[in-house]
């Protein structure tokens, strides 16, 4: 009898083991040496992550992605952020491998499950779309125009580049519509940004219910919801968070004024550069009825930074955060997953107008004040 439990035991862990594991990603890369740390991290709110050591010319790693937990995730050999030491992909449960002759993740080849081959199909797809031949060289010389700060240089880029972003767009819309089951299509969907939320939803209601069950979809939903309740037209939601003296402030406290909600953080280099255009829009409305409300999405430990940016870039108004980074409360409720952005608010707390940057915002209280 004791043999008996004891066997029912072991068969039983096993089994509880085999089930925490159901995704092994094995990958082969020449000349990669051993004892280098591999991290890996979710894209999804649940921040899943750990590290493993290389062995020489390769790594291993076991995880488990339960039901619907299929998201993007950042895989980097090593801690710094250098050519190929990076791979952005879509992973679901299932045996993945990963080939490459380096150095890093240099042209490696990704094979396993269906969402792999859907993935690669789509990769090539664009690779051999005529109308976006030269866009990786275009992308590379426009990083080291930006990395110079040569302003005119990408300008003189920018029209190029957005037929590229359209055709791109086209592209990709066509092969969701081809390819409504597939478990990659809600996360193509999602990474459209410039695709309108309205048009967003009307492609997602077409994918099947087993395209929707992973992290981007829940994200895309949830957004489509949101924007239902935040769109332009809309009355404001109220929130309070605490000031940088650690006060609260509610949003309904400006009611009567037109005021800006301006989503932020010290860390966010287009956010520095956004703020010049927001306190010479402060300064010229500030006596007409205008002002501006300011929460940080800085990080726990960077209240000092938060402070020391207010200070340097000069803006004296009110500024309010939870110091909670992405999950900065008043963010997730507004679904703000990129910053700078912001909200024109009207003085009976309607939403007036989104995202107006550079002279944008001056254009639009001029317009209504």
């Amino acid at each position: 009898m004791k043999k008996t439990i004891a066997l029912l035991a072991a068969i039983l862990t096993t089994a509880a083991a085999q089930a925490q594991q159901n995704t092994t990603i094995t990958a082969t890369i020449k000349n990669l040496p051993a004892g280098e740390w591999v991290y890996w991290r979710s894209q999804g709110d649940d921040d899943r992550r750990d590290s493993v050591q290389t062995t020489a010319g390769g790594f291993t790693i076991k995880t488990n992605i339960n039901r619907g937990e299929a998201d993007f995730y950042v895989i980097r050999i090593g801690k710094s952020y250098g050519d190929y030491s990076m791979t952005f992909y879509y992973l679901d449960k299932g045996n993945i491998t990963i080939k490459g002759d380096g150095p890093m993740f240099k042209d490696a080849v990704f094979t396993g499950p269906q969402f792999i081959k859907d993935n690669n199909e789509y990769t090539a797809m664009l690779k051999q779309a005529p109308g976006l031949k030269g866009q990786e060289d275009l992308y590379k010389q426009a990083n080291k125009l930006y990395t110079e700060k040569d302003s005119a240089g990408l300008a003189a880029l920018e029209p190029e580049m957005k037929r590229m972003r359209e055709e791109n767009e086209n592209l990709t819309k066509q092969w969701l519509l081809q390819h409504p089951q597939s478990g990659i299509s809600a996360s193509l969907l999602s990474q459209l940004n410039d695709l309108p939320l309205d048009e967003k939803e009307r492609i997602f209601n077409k994918l099947s219910p087993a395209a929707k069950e992973n992290g981007p979809a829940k994200r895309l939903a949830h957004s489509i919801r949101v924007n239902k309740l935040t769109g332009i037209g809309s009355m404001a939601l109220d929130f309070t968070q605490n000031d940088t003296l650690g006060k609260p402030v509610s949003l309904k406290n400006f009611r009567g004024k037109y005021v800006l909600v301006d989503f932020w953080a010290s860390w966010c280099h287009p956010c520095r550069e956004e703020n010049p255009n927001v306190v010479a829009a402060f300064n010229k409305y500030n006596s007409k009825n205008f002002t501006v409300l300011s929460v940080s999405l800085d990080q726990p430990n960077g209240k000092e930074k938060w402070l020391n940016a207010i200070h340097q870039d000069g803006l004296t108004w009110t500024h309010v955060s939870d110091l909670k980074f992405w999950n900065n409360a008043v963010a997730k409720q507004y679904d703000i997953r990129s910053i700078p952005s912001n909200l024109l608010i009207d003085p009976s707390g309607k939403i007036i107008a989104k995202d107006l940057h550079g002279d944008e915002l001056e254009k639009k209280l001029a317009e209504v004040l």
